[in-house]
């Protein structure tokens, strides 16, 4: 198993925009005024399931099982050339994102302060 990211955090669906190549954001606030927030991004996302809250979390890579399970499901186009499976779930997947890579910001802002990522167009 290739861990990409671990925490015991709370992480939340924070915004979703097929804008821009498709983009993910899922957010652990802060919990004290003093605690930082963390974003973890995929952009190029191309398929998911997610469940709107992780108490704790575990991101890993897909193995190849998964991705042929996946592509079964979903089709071949889904894994375009770059695509990645990033599974969430150690032992047993409770989500995936297939996209580009999973990177991680941490940061003392507040929630009504933008990710540290290009900026994402408003949801209406």
């Amino acid at each position: 198993m290739n861990e990409a990211f671990r925490s015991e955090r709370t992480f939340t669906v924070w915004q979703y925009t097929v804008f821009h190549h498709g983009r993910l954001l899922l957010r652990s606030s802060r919990r004290t005024e003093s605690d930082t927030r963390v974003d973890l991004h995929v952009g190029g996302v191309r398929g998911m399931f997610l469940r709107p809250t992780y108490e704790g979390i575990v991101i890993r890579e897909g193995t190849e099982e998964e991705v042929r399970h996946l592509t079964s499901v979903l089709g071949p186009e889904v894994f375009r050339p770059g695509a990645r499976l990033h599974v969430i779930g150690e032992d047993r997947m409770t989500g995936f994102v297939v996209g580009g890579p999973l990177e991680c910001h941490e940061s003392p802002s507040g929630d009504d302060v933008p990710s540290g990522f290009l900026p994402m167009p408003p949801t209406a």
